[in-house]
């Protein structure tokens, strides 16, 4: 681990509140991100994922989410004791954040021009700006991502572009300022397979140009494969295994790291994808233990009764589970 992280979660808890209790979602994450870094999120869908980085920028549901613990230090600073002008700060200056589905992002009574001329105006360097000189740096940023004709585009509304179109106007909305750390929530996730190709290395080439950190949030091991210089395979709000891409793929160790792998297709043929038994806990009465033993094909009678802890296999390596100590 760096000695100065950009963003360090220690020890998340994230709970919703519902009508037949407290929903536990996230039992105690650690995460860190380093300057220039980039990293994927990776697990099944509704394992916490999403949970984790909207608390991150401080936009869980008010009154249903609840943090009964943790800290998200950015800069050294708890995000979490931030006052309102400071987390402003951290919203317009240091993190910004590309949503799941473009179509809910955006404004549909506002044209793309005026959404991302928005964000310039009430940021930093927006202060003192020209009028014109505003609308160059959102054509600008239109042009970054590849959308070609950017005069144009900035006069349209969103429902004149396609979904590809639109999430790239909101890559640019996440790129147009100076920011530190970018958090992709599966931006590809409503596209088709080349278009998202498409988009997701007009990402990394923003990324790498501007120095910036990121957090892509996906399902998929190829994606994070891709973009990722480091992987954090999570698991019903705990994360189960973190390594450098290379190392994750080359040595899988966690029982559910190796489901995910045999659970995508094989091209080259040699039968169907093996999947993983079962499904993601009930969070209301999730399972006591370790919370992936009800699927896992490795679980002995300590699983079910304590949490494993976090084994550093060295190298950056670190696997949380039982029979990676009996190796």
């Amino acid at each position: 681990m760096s000695d100065h992280p950009l963003l360090e979660i220690n020890d998340l808890q994230v709970w919703y509140q519902t009508f037949d209790g407290y929903s536990k979602v996230l039992e105690g994450i650690n995460l860190y991100v380093g300057r220039g870094e980039k990293i994927g999120l990776v697990g099944e869908a509704g394992c916490g994922k999403t949970t984790s980085m909207r608390a991150v920028l401080r936009i869980l549901p008010e009154g249903q989410a609840y943090i009964p613990q943790g800290k998200i230090l950015f800069h050294s600073q708890d995000i979490l004791n931030m006052n309102d002008r400071e987390l402003q700060g951290v919203r317009t200056k240091g993190i910004s954040m590309i949503f799941q589905e473009p179509s809910a992002a955006l404004n549909p009574v506002f044209t793309v021009g005026t959404q991302i001329t928005d964000i310039i105006k009430y940021s930093e360097s927006g202060k003192g700006m020209s009028k014109s000189k505003i609308k160059e740096m959102a054509i600008q940023a239109i042009k970054e991502v590849m959308i070609p004709d950017a005069e144009r585009i900035f006069d349209c509304y969103p429902n004149q572009l396609s979904g590809g179109m639109k999430q790239r106007i909101c890559i640019a909305m996440a790129i147009v300022t100076p920011r530190e750390l970018l958090i992709a929530d599966e931006p590809g996730t409503a596209l088709d397979v080349t278009i998202q190709d498409q988009v997701h290395k007009t990402l990394k080439a923003l990324v790498e140009k501007k120095g910036m950190s990121l957090i892509m949030i996906t399902h998929s091991l190829g994606v994070a494969r891709e973009l990722a210089d480091r992987i954090y395979v999570m698991y019903a709000g705990n994360i189960v295994e973190v390594a450098k891409a290379k190392e994750l793929f080359s040595h899988p160790q966690h029982p559910y790291t190796l489901g995910l792998m045999a659970s995508v297709p094989r091209l080259s043929g040699g039968g169907l994808a093996e999947g993983i038994y079962g499904q993601i806990p009930d969070y209301l009465h999730p399972p006591q233990g370790c919370r992936f033993h009800p699927r896992c094909p490795q679980a002995k009678e300590k699983c079910r009764l304590e949490k494993p802890p976090i084994i550093d296999l060295g190298g950056g390596h670190q696997v949380a589970c039982f029979p990676n100590l009996e190796v």
